[in-house]
């Protein structure tokens, strides 16, 4: 039987699983001993079949802003690598730095900036991060991109803990730094991920843009407005990933 694919869905990603069928879910205080608090993750652990691919969705996620620490932001990610997950797919809600990218935009991420984040790796551990994100996994998610006719970018994310927003000199300077889209959350668990020898896909949407006044009320809408042509990409997506 092929190993399930895993999703962790970010700030208003929830909408792709009502195509999901033999659904189960589990809420995250029951497998993580927590519940999720953050306005659009509904903290819920679903297992099922998604567009005829096996999936374990955890639509929600810990942030170190909730303060945690990143060792336990990414138990999620050591739970999905319990159940046998061997590709993940981990979505956010970012801010665009790079001047080119507009809300709703789908940033198919290729490389990571780490300096902000501290490690949720202890001891030796000396991961390797020169290739964070799988390059067949990056290449199917342009494909659906197009295929969804969402409009698409590749691009370099930065964490930052938050729950503050950025101020405008933070972001220049994160944009000096080679930030494309900035975010609190998916650098732990994408570090995690790799540790594990998951094979790891990172996909941030565009819901505001740098020189701007931000509310998360914001964010969730602008995810809202593109949650049909999510499905449609997520649909195509898992079409195009093979076992």
């Amino acid at each position: 039987m092929a190993a399930p694919i895993g999703l962790i869905l970010g700030s208003g990603w929830g909408g792709i699983i009502e195509g999901i069928k033999n659904k189960k879910a589990t809420g995250f205080e029951r497998v993580f001993g927590n519940k999720a608090t953050v306005p659009g993750h509904s903290g819920k652990i679903i297992s099922g079949t998604l567009y005829g691919k096996k999936v374990i969705i955890l639509s929600g996620r810990f942030h170190t802003y909730e303060d945690y620490t990143t060792s336990e932001v990414v138990k999620t990610v050591k739970y999905l690598h319990r159940q046998g997950v061997k590709k993940i797919i981990i979505t956010s809600a970012a801010g665009a730095l790079n001047p080119k990218y507009n809300i709703g935009d789908l940033v198919v991420l290729n490389d990571l900036i780490t300096l902000f984040c501290p490690s949720p790796l202890g001891g030796a551990k000396f991961q390797n991060l020169s290739k964070p994100f799988n390059q067949s996994l990056i290449n199917k998610a342009q494909v659906s991109a197009l295929e969804a006719d969402l409009s698409i970018q590749k691009g370099v994310y930065v964490y930052q803990r938050g729950p503050h927003f950025e101020t405008f000199a933070d972001k220049m300077a994160l944009r000096f730094f080679g930030a494309d889209v900035v975010g609190m959350s998916t650098v732990p668990e994408v570090i995690m991920a790799n540790h594990l020898g998951m094979e790891v896909l990172g996909l941030s949407i565009v819901t505001n843009l740098a020189f701007i006044k931000h509310d998360h009320r914001e964010v969730l809408k602008a995810v809202k407005n593109k949650e049909k042509k999510l499905q449609t990409f997520f649909i195509e997506l898992l079409k195009n990933i093979k076992k």
